[in-house]
């Protein structure tokens, strides 16, 4: 078979008797395995990547970005065509605003157009990519400029000379704000790299004030040079033996927590870092240190019997209510099941008096079916509190707890279509997709709760509230309702069933106007986002039809 016209025959007449084999998936490994056949025509394969950059969907260029970066694809198994340059050219400037040069292409262009075409670059002929980000960290005068590139660049080619020189060469020159910018980026790309590590090593050794006159945690100083380090030094004596000494200087801070799990990292098996967490669980008293010990001692050390026996001890004999509340959450996380966490915080929850308690300890101790009964009754006091943040948090955990709760279900959906506060809808959003509701909750009822956040995608306007109102409210409700929309429509897009999709397509279609976008960007970038995943997973002709 060496008719490109076998995977793709566009009939503008009739989609349904079109061959549309290039936008399924199941397909697409086949199509990259014929541009790398021999004994297939050199014209053939020309022909079929022209004829995938020209495509004309006819439905809003959904499946035109999706017919040309397959074309880019293919050139990793034909990088002898002669369309490979202006393909590459077009997606570095889908990708990167600094490399579109004429003024006529500085556009804001949608996030899922902008990552995918970075994904199709790591996929794509390299070679060319590679030169063209090598002659920009040599050639850009601009330091942000230069970091990212040099930082894509190692991703593409790790161990790249000029990338790594790109990324060390600033830092040697200003230990300013620019060190914690470029550090990151040695984490990233200088696996190995015995230069990379040694300007590390020496950032870590000095002392806060070499490195800035500005007021900076501990943590805001070392913590990007820490984790740089644990991600390319595995091995290395000196850079074990610089954590090790870091870690006695600072084993009353947060930042020790941090050097013992980039110490395990490059040392596995090493036992100053699992002893240090364990020392300091027995004798910190700060509840956020207490916690990061654990989380890592998890990941560490998990079962470790010496941090179980501490953290009882402390439950046991503290007077602080706080801390121990704290240390019980601690070991009831690092501990699954333990008696003694789960009678302390059930005990807690009789006298409890923030709502904090009641949500944290719910993860503990809804699992076990003595408890479950007496925290399904302690969160429906949360939910029938004022505060539509507490009772939100409170319908999640209910519904965590039982997706069946047909009451937990319906106060959630009256208090979506009641609230006038975007954080509410954002947060109910982000919710569903964590506490993975959408496996959980039937087609039926699923449905309900997305047609509740299209419609406010659909509608919503800004509403000012009184400023007392806002006192009760979260942090970020000041936040313009735009990054709402946005937010609730990332969160959608990871919940929409499959049959949902055409009904979503059809309903939202008309917010992709060039006159909406002038009128609302954000509302209209928000509706792009949704469509792009629906034609993600809809059949050409399908999504053709729904947005038609």
């Amino acid at each position: 078979m060496h008719d490109w016209q076998y995977f793709f025959n566009h009939d503008r007449s009739n989609l349904n008797q079109g061959t549309y084999r290039i936008f399924e998936p199941e397909w697409k490994a086949e199509i990259l395995h014929w541009f790398s056949q021999k004994d297939v025509d050199k014209q053939q394969k020309e022909d079929f990547i022209q004829a995938l950059i020209d495509f004309d969907d006819g439905c809003g260029d959904f499946y035109r970005y999706r017919a040309y970066f397959l074309a880019a694809e293919a050139l990793s198994q034909f990088p002898e065509c002669s369309l490979g340059d202006a393909i590459v050219e077009q997606l570095l400037k889908w990708s990167y605003t600094y490399f579109r040069q004429d003024k006529r292409d500085w556009q804001i262009l949608p996030q899922p157009l902008v990552k995918t075409a970075r994904k199709t670059l790591e996929l794509t002929d390299r070679k060319r990519v590679i030169a063209a980000f090598v002659h920009l960290v040599h050639t850009t005068e601009s330091r942000s400029i230069l970091r990212v590139a040099a930082e894509k660049l190692g991703t593409l080619d790790p161990g790249n000379k000029s990338a790594i020189a790109a990324l060390l060469l600033p830092m040697k020159q200003d230990k300013s704000d620019y060190w914690w910018f470029g550090i990151g980026s040695l984490g990233k790309i200088c696996y190995g790299n015995e230069t990379a590590i040694a300007d590390l090593i020496q950032f870590i050794k000095m002392k806060p004030d070499e490195i800035t006159n500005e007021w900076l945690t501990l943590e805001d100083i070392y913590e990007s040079a820490i984790r740089a380090l644990g991600n390319i030094a595995y091995g290395n004596r000196i850079a074990i033996a610089t954590l090790i000494d870091f870690i006695q200087r600072y084993k009353d801070h947060v930042i020790c927590s941090d050097a013992t799990k980039a110490l395990w990292d490059i040392d596995p098996g090493n036992p100053i870092a699992s002893n240090t967490l364990v020392q300091i669980l027995e004798t910190t008293e700060n509840t956020y240190l207490l916690d990061m010990s654990i989380r890592y001692l998890m990941v560490i050390d998990p079962g470790n019997k010496a941090a179980i026996a501490i953290l009882t001890e402390r439950i046991k004999t503290t007077e602080n209510e706080f801390f121990r509340c704290k240390a019980a959450l601690c070991l009831g996380k690092f501990d699954s099941g333990n008696r003694v966490a789960i009678t302390t915080l059930s005990k807690i929850l009789e006298t409890a008096e923030e709502e904090w308690v009641y949500f944290y300890a719910a993860d503990i101790l809804a699992p076990t079916n003595d408890y479950q009964q007496k925290i399904i009754k302690a969160i429906w006091k949360m939910v029938n509190l004022k505060d539509e943040r507490t009772s939100l948090s409170a319908l999640f955990v209910l519904l965590e707890i039982d997706s069946n709760n047909q009451q937990a279900f319906e106060t959630l959906i009256r208090l979506l279509n009641t609230t006038k506060h975007e954080s509410i809808l954002t947060s109910a959003a982000y919710n569903l997709q964590q506490f993975n509701l959408s496996r959980k909750l039937e087609a039926e009822k699923l449905n309900e709760l997305i047609a509740v956040f299209i419609r406010f995608i659909q509608t919503h306007h800004y509403l000012e509230v009184e400023e007392d109102e806002n006192e009760d409210l979260f942090p970020l409700e000041r936040l313009s309702y735009e990054s709402c929309l946005l937010d609730i429509a990332d969160n959608l897009i990871s919940i929409i069933q499959s049959e949902y999709l055409p009904q979503v397509v059809t309903t939202l279609k008309d917010y992709l106007s060039k006159q909406f976008y002038k009128n609302n960007s954000y509302r209209y970038e928000a509706v792009f986002n949704i469509i792009w995943h629906c034609a993600e997973n809809l059949t050409y002709p399908d999504f053709h039809k729904a947005i038609n």
